[in-house]
């Protein structure tokens, strides 16, 4: 089988959890015996370049990188609102040489399927159509309109939270109508393509987790002092740095009343001035940046806090720190999707009392932590290895070829 993979950020280097969620697809297709090819943008944002790429996941993935200047301003908001019905996060990734790529492409090469990474590449669905005869799908990330929806709700600027039940009510729009469009949608989590189906999609889904592919991890890896709780996760992504913020503001201090000396590790690229200021000048926080390896830097810490407020579809980071045998603790939005239990895989906290209790629990009581560690890590072995889902994912394919 072969598949075309059109995404509108490159999966390498995987800055964020779509990134990864995309390249360990890729790659489990890769070792389950596919061809793969993947078409992306590269941008201000998210740049990438062949020469980037390490030589072994370019002998297993072919990758189309296209360099595009792509600005959001203030101006182009404006003319948006006013001057358009699209959605400006998916009008400002519109690029014609991409267009011209994907033709290119589709008229050079055979491929069974074209799988487009989110609902953001709505406007190369038509290009697409006009080249290729096979089957097309949609992997739903999230229900993008759920994330504004959420976002709008907790926002109290009155000007932002226009523009966000606006933004989401044009992406809702889109999101209804994509089952005329393509021929069948991979939703990362069950309450997503739960949403699709009732909301017009009648076409054939699937619900395929976001799978990981365990790195390589030095065991000699030095810890941090204990006792310590690390975050990770893009700080340029709204629902994170609500999330965090609401952490730092609300939680930390009953964690930091109860347990002084306690310490915070966060790591993530590109915060704000403001947020990065704010997190190198509090007590006990010890703010990394972006790490070259979110794996190493999630090894050197035993609890794992993913305090999300607002989003849809699944946390890859969840994922990955089940793999690495991390005690976590998240709010009931950060694990939707994720079909793992309270208690058992994971502690679940959805007030700063419940969670700073929850957090403390498992420095006073670490047997806890290493039990709930240890079954995270075999739920996740079991349930979320990306070539079995690779495998999962390619019988469906097979199955709308009749």
């Amino acid at each position: 089988m072969r598949i075309l993979v059109i995404s509108h950020k490159p999966p390498y280097p995987s800055v964020d959890g779509g990134t990864l969620a995309t390249l360990n697809m890729c790659l489990g297709l890769a070792k389950a015996g596919k061809n793969v090819t993947v078409l992306t943008l590269s941008t201000q944002k998210h740049p990438s370049s062949l020469e980037l790429i390490p030589n072994e996941i370019k002998a297993l993935v072919n990758f189309e990188i296209l360099h595009v200047n792509i600005k959001t301003t203030l101006l182009g908001y404006i003319l948006n609102f006013f001057f358009s019905l699209r959605p400006y996060n998916i009008e400002r990734f519109i690029s014609t040489p991409f267009k011209r790529l994907i033709r290119k492409t589709l008229l050079n090469e055979y491929f069974d399927v074209v799988q487009l990474e989110g609902l953001y590449l709505y406007p190369y669905i038509s290009t697409i159509r006009n080249h290729f005869r096979g089957t097309l799908s949609l992997r739903s990330h999230n229900v993008e309109h759920h994330i504004w929806l959420k976002l709008a709700e907790n926002e109290t600027n009155k000007a932002k939270k226009l523009y966000f039940r606006v933004l989401a009510k044009r992406l809702a729009r889109v999101e209804s109508n994509i089952s005329s469009k393509v021929d069948a949608l991979v939703a990362i989590a069950e309450p997503d393509r739960q949403w699709f189906v009732e909301n017009n999609f009648n076409k054939p889904t699937i619900t395929i987790p976001a799978g990981y592919l365990k790195e390589e991890v030095e065991e000699d890896i030095e810890p941090v002092d204990f006792p310590s709780i690390c975050y990770i996760g893009a700080l340029d992504w709204l629902p994170n740095t609500e999330g965090l913020n609401w952490f730092i503001n609300w939680v930390w201090p009953r964690i930091q009343l109860e347990i002084p000396e306690i310490e915070f590790h966060i790591a993530g690229r590109n915060a704000s001035e403001e947020l990065a200021e704010r997190l190198i000048t509090e007590r006990n926080i010890i703010f990394h940046g972006q790490v070259a390896n979110s794996s190493t830097f999630l090894s050197r810490c035993p609890i794992m806090v993913v305090p999300l407020l607002s989003g849809s579809g699944i946390r890859i980071k969840i994922i990955e720190g089940m793999y690495l045998q991390r005690a976590i603790v998240a709010t009931s939005m950060a694990v939707k999707g994720i079909d793992i239990k309270h208690n058992e895989h994971i502690l679940i906290a959805d007030t700063p009392d419940e969670f700073a209790k929850a957090v403390c629990s498992l420095i006073y009581n670490p047997d806890l932590g290493k039990r709930i560690a240890l079954n995270a890590k075999e739920f996740a072995q079991n349930n979320l290895d990306a070539v079995a889902l690779a495998v999962k994912l390619t019988e469906f394919y097979k199955q709308l070829e009749g």
